[in-house]
């Protein structure tokens, strides 16, 4: 599909978003435990050791809608902290 909506000078992008701290994630976390020590937790198993945030997700949703990135076009865009072993 990129190929042939290319010449109308639109791209398609795909972004595979991880642990983003939104307030969906925030409503999973144990309610017995502190939601701080929940987050750490979590983020254990996470490279970075952290969990994303929205405005870094957000980030490059901007950025791969500006004409800054005009040439990128069918690929597939990890926000993870790393915590994907997949090659996309």
């Amino acid at each position: 599909m990129p190929t042939r909506l290319g010449v109308y000078g639109i791209t398609v992008n795909n972004i595979a978003p991880g642990l983003i701290l939104t307030d969906r994630i925030r409503h999973t976390l144990p309610q017995d435990v502190d939601p701080e020590e929940a987050i750490k937790e979590k983020a254990k198993s996470i490279p970075l050791k952290r969990i994303g945030k929205p405005e870094e997700f957000a980030a490059l949703v901007a950025f791969l809608s500006s004409a800054q990135a005009a040439y990128i076009s069918g690929t597939t865009i990890q926000v993870d902290g790393g915590a994907s072993r997949a090659i996309f």
